[in-house]
């Protein structure tokens, strides 16, 4: 992790648009975190209300899963840009600088194009709920679902531009332009 965090932000320093990319995954991130806050305290309002009320709302258990959406879409390119994720370190760690950028190269690579893929299946999927009105199908439940499925192509955009930043920059270690190592 030390690795990735020096080097982006030795390499933002240098490349206004990594800079910029960096600051937009940074947001959503930050956005997925507080959402989690949210999260929590709403899941521990609704488990209190039951238990001490014997009250529940189909509304507060649907506000739950609404709120993982953005959790998921946001928070992973954050996860990945800070170097978060789940990795086979034990193989990767083996393997010499230039092996290891060539590894993180061809995963950003897939990532783009993962990312791409999701963007282009997402869109008519969110057209057709918006010009449905989609709503909940429970009585009592959240009106407008068609709000919350336009952020699937918000938050692969934002994985998108997650990966591309991480290709430029095992690209820029590639070509010599950045170094491997933690300054």
């Amino acid at each position: 992790m030390a690795r990735e965090t020096a080097e982006r932000t030795r390499l933002t320093e240098k490349h206004s648009l990594l800079t910029w990319f960096d600051a937009v995954v940074d947001r959503m991130g930050r956005l997925a975190a507080w959402t989690m806050v949210a999260l929590v305290l709403l899941v521990s309002t609704n488990v209190l209300v039951r238990y001490f009320l014997h009250e529940g709302s189909v509304w507060s258990q649907e506000l739950e899963w609404h709120l993982l959406m953005p959790i998921a879409l946001f928070g992973i390119p954050y996860a990945l840009a800070n170097d978060e994720h789940v990795r086979v370190d034990i193989l990767y760690e083996r393997f010499p600088d230039r092996g290891r950028d060539m590894i993180d190269l061809f995963a950003a690579i897939v990532g783009v194009c993962v990312a791409l893929l999701l963007i282009k299946f997402s869109v008519p999927y969110v057209e057709q709920s918006w010009r449905n009105g989609e709503g909940s199908p429970d009585p009592g439940g959240l009106p407008a679902r068609y709000a919350l499925k336009a952020l699937l192509p918000l938050g692969f955009l934002i994985l998108f531009i997650q990966q591309f930043a991480s290709a430029v920059r095992a690209v820029l270690r590639l070509t010599g332009k950045a170094s491997n190592t933690p300054e």
